[in-house]
């Protein structure tokens, strides 16, 4: 139903937007669809909310109507068995606008997604009709099918029912110039209509083919197979898929594990064999790979390794086919008389050669005469060494360098055309100071550089290669070195560089992927100025110095990782940011693996404990470690097992009994290789080259990992034999840690949670604009709302980026965000701990006197009522009449229940609740203008399944919202506020819950506002911070439709759980926070990231802190090991748990000592003996205050009233932390001006 021309208008959206008509509709299509036997409906309209691409022509509400008429439609086909599909549009700016993806993903049969039609005359320039991956000739990153699928993934979409489009015809053009033939050549008019087809500016594949071959059109493929080909003649040009790239992109839906193909359309094949390939030779090429087995993933478990390990399939059954996010390098035929890769390559190809190898003896010996001249650009020699006494470089071994001439049979290699450069230093050299003593005295810097360009010179080398690892961080200890380091470093390399340039040598370093070490020991502008070259070790972030096993060289962040930084990904992108040219990084890749040997042999999954390195391997001989032959050789040989990650954000990892290795196989250099050629970097390393399988024993081919890197970087001309290692195993499940309890009145504390850094699948520094804005003749412009976004002006348009996480918008580059106008406390300087910094603004103006002045519609104040505080003894019993009305906007009442039988709603304590009247003494507070609300849930009501069966079951939904209306109605409520903790991770397990629970919950949301809508009640929710949470959970762009705001629970990020110390909720990453996504900056940006609209979202700061019990007394600082929770409070009498009434007491009668962070990052903390507790102060409010205004969220939410100190205990005027709040969002006046109560 539709199409292009029916699709023009309003009539779909009237449609859609109409219940009546809607249900109009289904039941005619359904009495359409009987009638003529078909089994289902196809939806075509092009598109919701973008009629015919312009989304300025319908309403916002196209996208949820549509997706509640897809709804609608399949609930009425279920029970006739009818199918229900769509046509999508493949735009990322049209799927935005019209598709509520995870609706449409669920009740969609499948998703054909039109990955054609991206370019065309309109364009007024020749283009491709269908690119398959990102071309450097593209002028919009986002137009190939391979972004467009993953965007609809990234969006929700089931990869399942995705359906990649794949057209039969070309989009034709008539060229301006008939001499410029080439791609974005000037295009005024569409190509001339076919002889059959008989429309302008398209053809048919029989009317290409037949132009072809009978016609004499010249045909230009892709080098780059990023896309399939084009023909021109004379004026007339136009672009095609060719059955190879139908091949490659059938081949790359088995991959992907897409759901299937589409084609538009049959008639268009050459199915009467015109051109003599046969019938519909494009669907059959299409049908033959989809037909061929091993498209899916396999679960089962394999113990038997075939002995071909390595298999070359046939190329109808491409079973090494990976799912890369860009194009590879195509394979060519070997030709003698041409260079076997591009010698105008931009990308540098460096590769260490070892002088110890030689030592090695058998098949792991390797020499000079081992190297592959084709297959580097550059060669580094490893190692010369510093003199301890003289600091000046001389050799590591005369008897291989001299004596054996290894030095002279190396850079024979410059004859080749490769530069060769010296290498000083590695990890067994630095350790000491010697390096350090270098660097830090000028007068042996002079000496050095003087005798090292000797040195260079007479021994023939083309530069120098610095590998000290590294300033400061002597051998990665950071308290090591001296500060001076840094610069003294930086100034070594300037010094260098002004000696070598005139003589025409080459300046590098290989240097750290470590956050930590970045920031102490390079000046990385400095660097990156005065060297060639940096090479980054993207390697050995996880080895047998864990204790767990890791993967030695990720790419991006893992679900189970547990430092997010440790990877690939972060590190380059760290390097960028912190003032590198991109074109000056070459990315490490590791021939080798990290090994280890299992203490329990059935735990062989990530992060499984170890007692050791793995056992040595026979050739190189080192335990932790074995090369990639000696990998090869036991999958192969020996059986081992093989887990690969489908998302590749790692490589493989292997096991067999106690021993466990990970490495990088050939699909993993690969994708690492499209990723340095899309970042722009500047080329790859590897170390090194005696650990690649240089000798084939493995039976694949010489060199598989560096020939692999070469065919992607340097378009190496060797046919890739398309191996792959090994038969692939399911990942070990892993395995969450139990979880506190607390006993029902203790206010709602949560265990600590896993998460992940975010990431994409497609590793690009330019996403996708959003809107296309003019520059105006500005180069930078900061987002309006987002700190860790901002545009670039690229060709005369805005171009929304994104910084790293962690990382804010300041000016003209990513930083720090306290060195960002972005912060609360971008203007303040370091002062002493006793003295934190509070920058002054103006409130808004207070005018107390009448109800409605007491709240001016801009910010809310949502406070929690908790109905067991009044159990608590003297000065710690709170009761409804102790709320101050002029302090909350809204109130929400803590709490009501779940029935698990009737899965309606009911009262938790109905002594408190109805016999002593607290609903009714609370709800009377709606006279004085505040909003009232019923909160259901809680941390202790969300245990077990009752919540998962009420959104999972449409029929309790119902019943629920029913029930739930009349129990509102009854006790006199304004609305609901959900507080299921939470859907899918119950109590933060997310193995817990069915995933249908994310689409279920927003079902609930959904349903829900409509029925409140019509009575004007509110509904809101209570959620959770944790990235990993909001994934598996939250359909977040539905709740933040559909919920008149969402609580974000930004506290407990850490408590006694962690057993050692830590802050219960930071406002930004605090340097030594094992995570630096655990804080309140971070969790608020990934929400709005995910879709939350920034007005919608509420703050939660809390009003009582998380105490410790300390393992040593003298030990009180954070991340200090604890025992236990803290002894409880007098009055709220729970572990590990204070009110700040009972800790501003502790602080100011019993003098515990407090510790502030000056720059705000998170609230301060106290101590006394063993006991220690962290909380947020007046201090601390105010700034998380004016974060809520200076990134323009809805409010503060607090928990809760009770905790505060309500009754004046500590002389700080009552309410002191809800006043500050008022005080900095509404203009309520402070009674005691005080910086802080402690």
């Amino acid at each position: 139903l539709g199409g292009w021309n029916d699709s023009l208008g309003d009539k779909y959206s009237r449609l859609v937007n109409n219940p009546a008509a809607r249900q109009r509709f289904i039941k005619h299509v359904m009495e359409f669809l009987a009638k003529y036997d078909f089994d289902g409906l196809d939806l075509d309209w092009e598109y919701p909310k973008c009629w015919q691409v312009d989304c300025k022509k319908g309403p916002d509400s196209d996208k949820a109507a549509f997706g509640a008429f897809v709804k609608e439609l399949k609930e009425a086909f279920i029970p006739k068995g009818y199918l229900l599909s769509a046509a999508v549009s493949p735009n990322k700016i049209v799927i935005d606008a019209g598709y509520d993806v995870p609706v449409v993903s669920k009740y969609l049969d499948w998703i054909a997604v039109m990955t054609y039609d991206y370019h065309g005359q309109w364009d007024k320039k020749t283009g491709h009709v269908a690119p398959f991956y990102e071309h450097p000739e593209a002028d919009v990153n986002y137009f190939n099918a391979n972004y467009s699928i993953h965007y609809w993934i990234a969006q929700g979409a089931d990869r399942r029912k995705l359906i990649l489009g794949m057209p039969l015809y070309g989009q034709s053009f008539q060229l301006e110039n008939s001499a410029n033939t080439g791609l974005n050549a000037k295009a005024p008019g569409p190509g001339q209509s076919g002889e059959f087809t008989g429309a302008a500016g398209f053809l048919a594949y029989y009317e290409i083919c037949d132009n072809i071959k009978n016609k004499g059109w010249t045909v230009v493929q892709d080098p780059y197979r990023a896309m399939g080909p084009y023909a021109y003649k004379g004026n007339q040009w136009v672009s095609f898929d060719d059955e190879d790239i139908i091949r490659r992109k059938s081949e790359y839906i088995k991959a992907m594990n897409l759901g299937g193909g589409m084609i538009w359309a049959l008639d268009l094949d050459d199915f009467k064999n015109r051109c003599g390939g046969g019938r519909h030779p494009l669907l059959s090429v299409i049908r033959n790979v989809l037909a061929s087995p091993g498209g899916e993933y396999s679960t089962e478990t394999i113990t038997k390794v075939p002995d071909a390990a390595f298999t070359k399939p046939s190329p109808a059954l491409p079973s090494s086919v990976e799912p890369l996010p860009f194009p590879s390098a195509p394979p060519q035929s070997t030709s003698t008389a041409t260079p076997l890769v591009d010698t105008d390559s931009e990308f540098k190809m460096v590769c260490y050669f070892t002088n110890w190898a030689w030592y090695r003896q058998g098949v792991g010996k390797y020499l000079p005469s081992d190297i592959d001249p084709d297959l580097c650009t550059h060669i580094i020699y490893g190692f010369a060494v510093l003199d301890g006494d003289q600091l000046i470089i001389k050799p590591h071994d005369s008897w291989a360098d001299f004596d054996n001439k290894f030095y002279e049979k190396v850079t024979a290699f410059k004859g080749k055309g490769i530069k060769v450069l010296i290498a000083i230093g590695g990890w067994n050299d630095s350790a000491g100071d010697k390096y350090s003593k270098l660097v830090n005295n000028p007068s042996a810097r002079r000496r050095f550089i003087a005798h090292v360009v000797d040195f260079i010179e007479k021994n023939n080398f083309d530069g120098l290669d610095l590998d000290w690892e590294y300033p400061k961080c002597w051998q990665v200890d950071c308290t090591k070195g001296p500060e001076a380091d840094k610069q003294a470093f930086a100034d070594f390399v300037t010094e260098l560089h002004a000696a070598l340039r005139p003589k025409g040598l080459l300046l590098s370093a290989a240097v750290s992927p470590n956050r930590k070490v970045v920031d102490a020991g390079y000046d990385v502008p400095t660097l990156s100025r005065y060297l060639d070259w940096i090479a980054i070790m993207t390697y050995d972030y996880h080895g047998q110095w864990d204790k767990i096993t890791g993967i030695a060289a990720p790419m991006y962040a893992h679900p189970e990782d547990e430092d997010v930084t440790f990877n690939t990904n972060f590190s380059v992108n760290y390097w960028i940011n912190q003032g590198a040219d991109r074109k000056k990084l070459v990315m490490g890749l590791p021939l080798y693996g990290q090994s280890f040997s299992l203490a329990d042999n059935s735990n062989h999954g990530l992060n499984a404990p170890t007692y050791g390195g793995g056992e040595a391997g026979e050739e190189t001989r080192a335990r932790g470690f074995l090369s990639y032959y000696e990998i090869c050789t036991n999958i192969i040989k020996k059986g081992w097992n093989v887990v690969r990650d489908k998302k590749f954000r790692i490589g493989p990892y292997a096991y067999l009994r106690d021993q466990w290795v990970s490495f990088d196989d050939a699909a993993m250099l690969r994708y690492k290789s499209e990723y340095i050629r899309n970042m722009g970097l500047g080329g790859g390393m590897v170390w090194a080259l005696d650990l690649d399988d240089f000798k084939n024993i493995c039976g694949c081919e010489n060199y598989p990992l560096l020939r692999t890197i070469n065919r992607v970087l340097r378009n190496y001309k060797v046919p890739d034999p398309q191996c792959q290692l090994g038969v692939d195993q399911p990942p070990s499940p892993a395995t969450s840690s139990p979880k506190p309890t607390e006993s029902w009145q203790t206010p709602k504390p949560q265990p600590p949670w896993q998460t992940e850094k975010p990431h994409t699948e497609k590793p690009t520094s330019r996403p996708p604009p959003t809107t296309s804005l003019p520059c105006d003749g500005r180069l930078f412009v900061p987002h309006k709302y987002n700190c860790n976004q901002y545009y670039l002006c690229n060709q005369g348009h805005l171009m929304v980026q994104n910084c790293p996480t962690g990382l804010f918008w300041n000016e003209d580059h990513c930083d720090w965000p306290e060195n960002t106008k972005c912060h609360p406390d971008a203007t303040t300087t370091e002062v002493s701990l006793s003295s934190p910094v509070i920058e002054q603004t103006t409130p808004r103006p207070y005018k107390p006197g009448t109800v409605d002045d007491t709240f001016d519609g801009t910010y809310k104040v949502v406070c929690y009522f908790t109905n067991w505080a009044w159990y608590r003894q003297d000065a710690g019993k709170y009761l409804p009449e102790d709320i101050d009305p002029r302090l909350c906007t809204h109130i929400a009442y803590g709490f009501a229940v779940l029935d698990p039988n009737t899965l309606t709603i009911k009262p938790h304590d109905s002594w408190a609740d109805i016999d002593n009247e607290f609903y009714a003494r609370v709800v009377k507070l709606k006279s004085r203008g505040i909003k009232i609300l019923i909160a259901l849930g809680g941390w202790n009501d969300s245990l077990g399944s009752k919540y998962s069966h009420l959104v999972n079951d449409p029929n309790a939904r119902s019943k629920f919202v029913d029930h739930v209306l009349g129990f509102i109605e009854e006790y006199g409520f304004d609305g609901l506020d959900l507080d299921w903790e939470y859907p899918k991770c119950w109590q933060v397990d997310c193995n817990k819950g069915p995933q249908s629970d994310k689409q279920g919950f927003a079902a609930l949301v959904t349903e829900l506002s409509f029925a409140f809508k019509q009575k004007g009640l509110l509904l809101s929710a209570a959620v959770s911070p944790s990235k990993t949470v909001i994934d598996a959970g939250y359909d977040v762009p539905v709740l933040s439709q559909y919920l008149d705001w969402i609580a974000l629970m930004t506290y407990d990020y850490h408590g006694h759980w962690d057993k050692q110390t830590g802050h219960v909720a930071p406002l930004d990453y605090y340097p030594g926070d094992a995570y630096d996504y655990f804080n309140a900056n971070y969790s608020v940006n990934y929400w709005i990231e995910m879709g939350a609209s920034p007005s919608k979202l509420i703050l939660g700061v809390p009003f009582y802190g998380q105490s410790f019990s300390l393992a040593d007394a003298t030990r009180n600082g954070l991340n200090e090991k604890s025992y236990g929770p803290g002894e409880a409070g007098d009055y709220t009498r729970a572990g590990g748990f204070l009110a700040f009434y009972e800790v501003c007491e502790r602080v100011k009668r019993r003098s515990w000592t407090v510790t502030r962070d000056p720059l705000g990052r998170i609230g301060p903390y106290a101590f006394s003996g063993n006991q220690w507790v962290s909380y947020d102060d007046i201090a601390e409010i105010r700034r998380k205050s004016r974060f809520i205004k200076d990134h323009n969220l809805g409010g503060g939410m607090l928990w809760a009233l009770d905790l505060d100190d309500f009754k004046n205990t500590c002389g700080c005027g009552k309410y002191p932390l809800l006043t500050t709040l008022n005080n900095e969002l509404r203009g309520v006046p402070m009674e005691i001006d005080l910086e802080n109560c402690t």
